[in-house]
């Protein structure tokens, strides 16, 4: 399992919005989607910034509804996002979410671009030990 690599088990086909899409409409992919985060890109459609439903949560209960529908992606983004290649190993994600204390990490494109391709969690990597138990 150790020498699975990411692109083994990543999430493929990241969903990614722009700097200036509002939050109500990125709550609203993410509420149809059924997915708990989502990939910003710049005009280049490479990785800026990360927004977790636990931003959406934080903005909804700190901001007034007025405010929040005039907030952008830019306005809560986590802009250090943690970028991985599909070539890396689980066991090498697994230290960086260990030293960086963090859920998820973007997978890039191969071919040297911040391009995202994938998504990884630790919730991918538990799964993946669970199947090794199965064996």
């Amino acid at each position: 399992m150790q020498d699975k690599k990411v692109r083994d088990i990543m999430t493929r086909g990241v969903v990614t919005v722009g700097y200036n899409e509002t939050l109500p409409k990125i709550a609203g992919i993410m509420a149809e989607e059924n997915i708990s985060c989502i990939v910003i890109v710049d005009q280049n459609n490479e990785t800026a910034g990360i927004i977790t439903s636990l931003d959406i949560v934080k903005a909804f209960g700190e901001k007034t509804k007025e405010e929040i529908a005039r907030m952008t992606a830019e306005d809560i983004m986590t802009p250090l996002v943690y970028n991985v290649s599909p070539e890396m190993t689980l066991k090498e994600i697994s230290n960086i979410m260990l030293v960086k204390d963090i859920h998820r990490v973007v997978v890039l494109s191969a071919d040297g671009r911040r391009k995202p391709v994938g998504l990884l969690s630790a919730t991918d990597i538990v799964r993946e030990m669970r199947k090794m138990q199965e064996m």
